[in-house]
């Protein structure tokens, strides 16, 4: 005997099902990129960033682009003396502000 072809609503059905499936393996698996990346973030130190702050930040690196924005943090770090203090383009140290 001859299978009957599902209905229309029948496979709409199914497939309704299987994009909650989908949605839900979705979730899971974006929970544990954001462990991940959490962890990552926590053993970098950035547990003094605030929340708002670190997304800003990311949010950032993201649109300029992460190689972009480390070769910028890298010539950035250029300018810092070995006591982290800023220096001037001279060389000489540069009076920083303290709040």
């Amino acid at each position: 005997m001859a299978k009957k072809k599902p209905s229309a609503l029948e496979a709409l059905a199914r497939l309704n099902d299987e994009r909650a499936q989908l949605e839900n393996r979705g979730a899971e698996l974006k929970r544990a990129a954001a462990l991940e990346l959490g962890m990552i973030v926590l053993d970098a130190g950035g547990g003094a960033i605030g929340p708002a702050k670190l997304k800003e930040l990311v949010a950032r690196i993201v649109a300029a682009g992460a190689d972009v924005s480390l070769q910028r943090l890298a010539s950035s770090s250029e300018v810092l003396s070995s006591t982290g203090e800023p220096k001037r383009p001279g060389g000489e140290p540069a009076e920083v502000q303290r709040g």
